[in-house]
């Protein structure tokens, strides 16, 4: 049986509700009503009491989520008390990857989860009745790592190696989708040219021996290159696959208690604002999380930079046509290798995306629903589906954070660090 990798962080407190004291939001009139100082409006809309005791009698409150190192918003949602403002309590259960997260799941252990395309695309395939209500840090970066002392300059080395040589990765997450494709894209296959050996990623971080490299996504990516200094990138995902994060949530629960949903997406979705008025603060919160504890602050603040405020806040907005697209293309992997006990279609895939609670959300804050995510330039040369992809807007290529808002990101007046932008 796979090696679970349940955080072991503490005991119980690895497992715990991450509260924290909640304070007065600041909050300030603009124009036909109130915002907090990071542009929320006031007052929070709050859970009902007929959804709690729904909740209640289901035996899911408080509800518990799934969640792993990377992902940001939530591990400064949850202490900064944006669940409780809006009477929803939450309970975060860290894991170290995807693939347990799913685990948890079909134990019946989490209602909510926070994981990559891969493990999410199983989720589908399983009939798992859930539904993706946002995107998490999209576009995160994966990378195929080797010593720093490898004779390998990329992957197309690989090629006529003896003997096949062997790299270290998460089976069954996003990064075996994306070294999959490249694989692929350099005429290379698994079990001829190379072999796989699945480990979690924290023993990645060692660089084992008897591996020629291991495949990574951030933070360990920074945490091999610039701090361990253990090895040396000759591949990063961006080419031949968007990567998505998947916020999802029980079907049972957007059925019959939608305000907690929607609970729950607006404190996200206020988590990246504060991240983006207070990277300080967001970064010193982020440190004491259980998830984040064992990275030095160097590269929680990295997290915050490039994950949550390098593109606009609307980023994790679930663009269902464009993932649906992409990601069928994860399903069809899966299938082909008898990974699945179902193709997901992209129709099937379309349908496991809840477009309203984000719209609701864009709607409170005054935001316009944009017409493609901001990681996509204007002009853009390639097309959803066919790799590889030309360049586009991420950690690689973006120098410094996209403004917002500009011309055209407003419906409405909104507020944003004590000043007021029109529609």
């Amino acid at each position: 049986m796979k090696r679970r990798d349940v955080m072991k962080a503490g005991g119980a407190a690895a497992v715990s509700a991450l509260t924290g004291a909640i304070g007065m939001p600041a909050a300030h009139a603009q124009g036909a009503g109130k915002f907090t100082d990071w542009g929320w409006p006031q007052p929070y809309e709050q859970v009902s009491a007929k959804s709690v005791a729904w909740m209640k009698d289901k035996g899911w409150w408080p509800l518990k989520m799934g969640s792993q190192p990377a992902f940001t918003s939530l591990p400064v949602a949850v202490p900064k008390g944006f669940m409780k403002s809006r009477g929803l309590e939450i309970e975060v259960v860290p894991f170290l990857s995807g693939p347990a997260i799913n685990e948890a799941a079909a134990a019946g252990r989490i209602q909510a989860g926070m994981e990559g395309n891969l493990p999410f695309t199983s989720l589908i395939a399983n009939d798992t009745p859930i539904r993706c209500i946002a995107a998490v840090n999209p576009v995160l970066k994966h990378a195929t790592l080797v010593p720093p002392n490898s004779p390998l300059k990329s992957l197309a080395d690989i090629k006529g190696m003896s003997p096949a040589p062997a790299f270290g990765i998460v089976a069954g997450s996003s990064a075996e989708f994306y070294f999959q494709e490249a694989l692929r894209t350099h005429g290379l296959e698994v079990g001829r040219d190379l072999t796989l050996k699945s480990l979690t990623p924290p023993d990645l971080l060692l660089m084992p021996e008897g591996l020629a490299g291991v495949v990574q996504w951030q933070p360990y990516i920074w945490d091999h290159l610039d701090f361990r200094k253990n090895a040396r990138q000759i591949d990063a995902i961006f080419p031949y696959n968007m990567y998505m994060g998947n916020l999802w949530i029980s079907k049972e629960i957007i059925d019959n208690a939608p305000d907690v949903v929607q609970a729950l997406l607006d404190a996200y979705a206020e988590g990246v604002l504060y991240t983006r008025f207070d990277p300080k603060d967001a970064i010193e919160i982020t440190t004491r999380d259980v998830m984040h504890k064992r990275f030095p602050p160097e590269i929680v603040g990295r997290l915050i930079t490039k994950l949550n405020n390098l593109h606009k806040p609307t980023w994790w907005y679930p663009f269902r046509d464009l993932w649906s697209h992409e990601n069928a293309r994860v399903s069809e992997w899966l299938s082909k290798n008898g990974r699945l006990k179902k193709p997901v279609t992209e129709p099937l895939y379309a349908s496991y995306f809840e477009t309203r609670f984000a719209d609701q959300t864009f709607a409170k804050l005054g935001w316009k629903v944009p017409a493609v995510p901001p990681w996509i330039p204007p002009n853009w040369s390639g097309k959803i589906g066919n790799v590889p992809y030309p360049a586009y807007l991420n950690e690689d290529t973006l120098t410094q954070q996209q403004a917002f808002p500009e011309p055209g990101d407003l419906v409405k007046a909104w507020s944003f660090g004590g000043r007021s932008y029109a529609a």
